[in-house]
């Protein structure tokens, strides 16, 4: 699993990306697969406020498998803040999606760091806690490098 907070490991990975290359599994370009990786951080720090969309006791069950256990995210799971298809593309090319990701989680540092109590929701688990979206964040972010055998 990719530590994205250790800048060397996330370096690595997204120079190993390539604008144009094919996913091994889903649908998503490279520039989709950034920009949603992105959002789901600016989810994280409140800039983009979401319901959740399961109940308590399947969110907080969720919780435990993916946040305190070995679970993985597997290939085809579906985010239920996304369609059947990609979104429009945000950006007008790879290289700005990919210094937005960048500012996204030094912001993302930056705003734990001065809120370190701080909770937001995520769409399945409900509120989670800073140690609790770095988890999330690496197994999301494992989950999208492995569809393009980053990993």
């Amino acid at each position: 699993m990719i530590n994205i907070f250790n800048n060397g490991e996330l370096d690595l990975a997204l120079a190993k990306l390539k604008h144009d290359a094919t996913p091994l599994f889903g649908k998503m370009s490279p520039q989709h697969v950034v920009e949603h990786l992105a959002k789901t951080v600016k989810v994280s720090t409140g800039k983009i406020p979401v319901k959740m969309f399961l109940n308590a006791e399947d969110g907080e069950a969720l919780k435990q498998k993916l946040i305190f256990g070995e679970t993985m995210l597997q290939p085809g799971i579906k985010s239920p803040l996304m369609g059947e298809e990609p979104p429009a593309l945000v950006h007008s090319d790879f290289p700005t999606a990919v210094e937005e990701l960048y500012k996204e989680i030094a912001n993302f540092n930056q705003y734990y760091s001065q809120n370190p109590e701080a909770k937001h929701t995520h769409p399945r688990m409900g509120e989670l806690k800073y140690p609790e979206w770095k988890v999330f964040h690496n197994k999301h972010f494992t989950h999208h490098f492995n569809q393009y055998g980053l990993l």
